[in-house]
């Protein structure tokens, strides 16, 4: 049985390098530097800004900074892991390399659910910012999409899923101009807001800088679209199995936009703060609470109507408010631009996780079968499109699906410090283009900071993701048995990766028992504490629980590290 099993293995090992080998490689540094900069610069400048202000007031703008800090940890972790083997799709195939199918699987599968619901929710946002003047027929009621609003955003997806399908290097090139358009409305916003509408005094009101303390801050990272957006980043990291130098490429492109984002971010969130004429909303200085409770549609037509739009066009309506008419039209453009330009690039990433997933054996070969005239895995591509569309059923409106793809990505980026220092004890022999430095002190921080982030996420979304999570334990199940995929849970893999359904069941116990959404017995700091010894504790299991997976030894031994 073990001899099967050990050829089995071989022949999925043989199959998943023919198939990378025929993937074109015509991604330069350049190429997937702004890949990562238009998935960053999406919907989140459109909504973030919002979302996160009006959860912690000013203190928002630190919220984008922490938040920024945090994903560079975690960048920096897989900047090596990228440049080290470069795979398309390759997020979902390091927990696989370092611990296992089993945790591989767990990680690919929360990857997956992440990746494919992004193209929804960018959809979304053009249709929501359309929603502030096509009122006949309705796109938007009571802040959910109508039937007539969610149609026009199967039909964007629909257009971008056929970009996708004509290759990587017209898919690519094409970004590169969205990407564009996408940075220079953002700054032209924070260089004209700035000259033209700006009240400094607005960044500290009277009633403080952080009106309602440190907590909501972090919530706002992880709650609001701020980690949402800046991991962004990944998109060097799942496109580098089709990059001409993914040695070199993947590392400035993985590093560089996150930089770009932490800039931009901050100051737009900067000039939103700064930029809101409170007069014109009917309230005092400050009351963010209030202005959110305002912005509904049953108050629209009332003292408030400002506070509605806000919400469903935040700096179109800064915008207006000044009399930059010329501006408000501008947003209104980017917001088809940016939001249309990151789905594009999250169809791509969708397709090349399930890719990831059916080349570590989690789902049938056909999902990792490349085709020979466009050079992509199309079945992959036409199963994110379809699996997309039901995103809209559950999560009818931006504010509501970002929570939940925060969550579900954030976890997938844990097990990056975990297996970094796995790999490097399992596999020194393999060549590291990029070497982390101090990497024994900064593997567990990243892995700490990811697990702080998918607590801020809050209760009961935790819930929903463990149980999102875990139901792809059953879809695994039934492929094994309709024997649409090979049996590889064995008893190694699954001891080695018994960390990762432990450590998603106390996440959400510590959820359930925290003041984010929760019953609140653990109060903040308390909180954050007791998460980070959780997470401390089963870092070092993580570690000591890794193994030299046979796709690590077989690589070691054909000498095809880079295919």
């Amino acid at each position: 049985m073990g001899d099967l099993n050990s050829a089995s293995t071989d022949a999925n090992i043989s199959y998943s390098e023919n198939q990378d080998r025929k993937l074109r490689k015509a991604l330069s540094t350049w190429d997937l530097l702004m890949l990562s900069v238009g998935g960053i610069i999406g919907s989140g400048w459109l909504f973030a800004a919002y979302a996160a202000s009006v959860l912690s007031g000013p203190a928002s703008i630190l919220a984008w900074v922490l938040g920024g800090i945090i994903v560079i940890f975690i960048a920096l972790v897989y900047a090596e892991l990228g440049a080290m083997i470069p795979r398309s799709g390759a997020i979902v195939r390091y927990g696989h390399l370092s611990h296992g199918s089993f945790a591989g699987f767990l990680f690919g599968w929360a990857y997956f659910l992440s990746a494919v619901s992004v193209p929804a929710i960018e959809a979304e946002a053009v249709v929501t910012y359309a929603a502030s003047y096509v009122t006949k027929p309705a796109l938007i009621a009571n802040g959910i999409m109508t039937v007539f609003g969610t149609l026009i955003a199967m039909l964007l997806m629909i257009a971008f899923f056929f970009l996708n399908y004509a290759g990587i290097h017209l898919m690519g090139k094409t970004n590169q101009g969205i990407t564009w358009i996408k940075v220079i409305i953002p700054v032209i916003t924070v260089i004209v807001l700035i000259a033209v509408h700006f009240n400094p005094s607005e960044i500290v009101p009277p009633n403080g800088f952080l009106p309602y303390g440190w907590a909501p801050v972090f919530a706002a990272i992880s709650s609001t679209g701020i980690v949402f957006s800046y991991f962004g980043f990944r998109q060097a990291i799942d496109y580098g199995g089709e990059a001409k130098n993914p040695q070199r490429s993947i590392p400035i492109a993985t590093i560089g936009s996150v930089l770009i984002g932490i800039l931009l971010y901050s100051l737009l969130q900067v000039v939103f703060v700064g930029g809101i004429d409170w007069s014109k909303m009917g309230l005092e200085p400050g009351q963010w609470t209030l202005l959110n409770a305002y912005a509904t549609a049953a108050h629209a037509s009332t003292e408030h109507p400002l506070a509605y739009q806000l919400m469903n066009a935040p700096f179109a309506t800064i915008a207006l408010s000044a009399g930059l008419v010329w501006l408000t039209y501008t947003l209104y453009a980017s917001a088809y631009i940016a939001p249309s330009g990151t789905l594009n690039v999250y169809l791509g990433t969708s397709t090349r996780t399930l890719y990831g997933m059916a080349v570590n054996g989690h789902l049938p070969k056909i999902f990792a079968k490349v085709a020979d005239r466009n050079k992509i895995p199309v079945i992959p591509l036409i199963t994110t499109l379809l699996v997309g569309f039901l995103f809209f059923l559950p999560f009818p409106s931006w504010y509501k699906m970002v929570g939940f793809i925060s969550g579900a990505t954030v976890f997938t980026y844990i097990v990056g410090g975990a297996a970094l220092m796995n790999l490097r004890k399992q596999a020194p022999e393999l060549k590291r283009p990029f070497k982390l430095w101090s990497a024994n002190v900064l593997a567990p921080i990243a892995f700490i900071l990811a697990s702080e982030a998918v607590y801020w996420t809050g209760w009961p979304t935790t819930l929903y993701l463990a149980i999102a999570i875990f139901l792809g334990l059953v879809l695994y199940g039934a492929l094994v048995g309709l024997h649409k995929i090979e049996q590889t849970f064995d008893k190694k893999n699954v001891k080695a990766g018994l960390w990762v359904p432990v450590f998603i069941v106390i996440l959400t116990i510590l959820s359930y028992l925290g003041e984010y959404g929760g019953i609140n017995v653990l109060h903040f700091p308390l909180d954050l504490i007791v998460v980070a010894i959780a997470s401390a504790i089963i870092y070092v299991w993580a570690i000591k629980s890794g193994i030299k997976t046979e796709e690590i030894a077989a690589m070691i031994a054909n000498e095809d590290q880079y295919v």
